[in-house]
C-alpha cells in the first residue's frame, strides 16, 4: 500500500507541475488573444456605426431619386442648377 500512495502523490505533483507550466506558458498568449478580441469588438462596433450611416445615406438617396423622377422634381433640380426655360430671363440682382 505504501508504494501506491507514493505513486499517487507523485502523480498529483506531476499533474500540478504540468498544470502550472501550461498556465504560465499560455498566459501571454491568452492575454494577447483577449487584446485582439477587444480590438475586434471595437472594430465591429465601428463597422456597425458606419453601416447605419450608409443605410441612412442610401434611404436619403432613394428619396431624392424618387423626387427627381417626377416632373416637378426634375424642374426643381434643373432650377437649382441654374437652368431656365426658353423665353425666361434670369433675374439678376446687383449688390
Amino acid at each position: 500500500m505504501a508504494k501506491t500512495g507514493r505513486y499517487n502523490l507523485l502523480g498529483v505533483l506531476v499533474l500540478w507541475a504540468v498544470a502550472v507550466l501550461m498556465f504560465t506558458g499560455m498566459t501571454p498568449r491568452t492575454v494577447e488573444l483577449i487584446g485582439k478580441w477587444r480590438q475586434t469588438q471595437g472594430e465591429r462596433a465601428q463597422a456597425e456605426r458606419e453601416l447605419l450611416a450608409l443605410q441612412q445615406q442610401e434611404r436619403e438617396l432613394i428619396e431624392q431619386l424618387q423626387r427627381v423622377q417626377t416632373d416637378l422634381g426634375r424642374e426643381s433640380l434643373a432650377r437649382q442648377r441654374g437652368w431656365i426655360r426658353k423665353g425666361e430671363e434670369p433675374l439678376r440682382l446687383s449688390p
